[in-house]
């Protein structure tokens, strides 16, 4: 919509990927905004190719980097299990904190897509 030259854009416009409501397992590895190195495993609240959002009661800083890996389960008739693992490094892009909630959302893109092979 466009009035007085003022285009308007919702947020769905912005999104280059779908955002997919799933809740799936993540391990989470990187450094809290007090400079200690944290594993932790939690939840996703959606993803997408690009990015993901989950909830931490870490605090957090935005443009921190993070490693996101999903846990799958291995073939042990596979001689190489760590092509089975899915590790996504990633960067913090929003931190949302609940006013109600310990948890906040934590919003990050992956530094290549989900379906990226390279």
């Amino acid at each position: 919509m466009e009035e007085q030259g003022i285009v308007s854009v919702t947020c769905a416009d912005k999104r280059a990927h779908y955002r997919l409501p799933i809740r799936v397992p993540i391990f989470l590895k990187g450094v809290d905004v007090n400079g200690d190195e944290f594993f932790d495993l939690t939840h996703t609240v959606d993803v997408s190719a690009s990015g993901a959002c989950f909830l931490s009661r870490r605090e957090l800083a935005i443009t921190n980097d993070l490693l996101v890996s999903i846990p799958a389960p291995v073939d042990i008739n596979i001689a190489s299990p760590e092509d089975y693992e899915f590790k996504f490094p990633a960067k913090i892009v929003r931190v949302d904190n609940g006013l109600m909630n310990l948890h906040k959302k934590i919003s990050v893109r992956f530094k290549k897509l989900l379906y990226d092979k390279s």
